[in-house]
Parts: structure tokens; C-alpha cells; sequence
């Protein structure tokens, strides 16, 4: 159904704009109006924030989601195009390597959790063309609450995951 589309043609088809910093492709299309105060979240957010956001997010082959971390929880949704590949890296020094496509015999997995304060970034799988997906953040995204990772740091702290770090961060 959705093979016979470019990555180009599902940019303009849902009017994606480059993503800054990270990679890839998005629009928001979701900003929750209800709004939770800054005295009701924890100090490092700084203030007030909506309650959750929604965006489309697209990758192709010359693309990919840089890694990085925000204060809040994400949770990816998979709609459409080929298998992407995401790396998470924990606090405590766990890490991850989750394919996130719709082939549930192949174990892909349809949704992906990515909770507040983990270091996560993501590309398509080896000859993939591009993959569509969304993302919904709790409390809602705001880019004061984005840090981008720094090669150096995570390779020390994660040198299991040296190789994929490197391919999700910007030389």
C-alpha cells in the first residue's frame, strides 16, 4: 500500500519540514491545550508545559535521528515504510537495540517506550528507503528540553555500543 511512494512524495504529501539538530523529517500535529504548571512538574523542567504532543517523524535513506535525550517519556509508533533500527542507552549503563517495524513474526516491534532522561537515536535499517512514523511525548516537547548526545562521552560510557554511536552522531 504505501511502497509505492517515495520518501519525497510522503513529504509533500503530509508537508514535513527538516528536523533541526536531530535528522529527519517531521510536523507536529498534536499540542495538547491542557497545560501542567511548572510547580506541578519536576524542577528541571523550568516552568509550565502541555500536557502531551504528537508529531509525525520520517526517516530515509540519507537520513538519520541523532542521538539525544529529553526530560520527558517518548513513545514511537511505527505506521508505515521499512524496518528503522533505534538505540537507547540507560543512565545506568544498560542499552538497547530495538527494530521497530510491523512484522510481528520477525519480533519487530510496533511501538517503542522511551522514558524521560534515556539517550535514544535511530536510522533505517541497511537498504531501507524511508520509514514513517509518530511520536508522542508526555509531558508535551519543548526544545529546551532536548540535549544533543556528544560522541566522545557516550563512546566512554557505552563502549559496547561504540560502532552505532558513532553512525547516530554528527562528526
Amino acid at each position: 500500500m504505501y511502497s509505492e511512494f517515495t520518501a519525497q512524495e510522503v513529504i509533500d504529501r503530509l508537508q514535513l519540514l527538516p528536523l533541526p539538530t536531530e535528522g529527519g523529517y517531521f510536523r507536529e500535529t498534536y499540542r495538547s491545550p491542557l497545560r501542567h504548571l511548572g510547580h506541578a512538574l519536576p524542577a528541571e523542567y523550568g516552568g509550565e508545559r502541555n500536557a502531551s504532543t504528537a508529531i509525525y517523524y520520517l526517516l530515509t535513506h540519507d537520513s538519520f535521528s541523532a542521538i539525544h535525550r529529553v526530560k520527558s517519556d517518548e513513545i514511537f509508533h511505527f505506521y508505515a515504510g521499512d524496518l528503522v533500527e533505534m538505540l537507547r542507552l540507560w543512565p545506568d549503563g544498560d542499552s538497547a537495540v530495538d527494530l521497530i517495524g510491523n512484522d510481528l513474526a520477525a519480533g519487530h516491534e510496533p511501538q517503542i517506550v522511551v522514558p524521560a532522561g534515556v539517550w535514544q537515536g535511530c536510522r533505517l535499517v541497511p537498504g531501507g528507503r524511508w520509514a514513517l512514523m509518530g511520536c508522542t511525548v508526555a509531558p508535551g516537547f519543548d526544545f529546551a528540553d532536548f540535549e544533543a548526545a556528544s560522541r566522545a562521552e557516550l563512546m566512554h560510557e557505552y563502549p559496547a555500543r561504540a560502532e552505532m554511536i558513532a553512525a547516530l552522531t554528527p562528526r
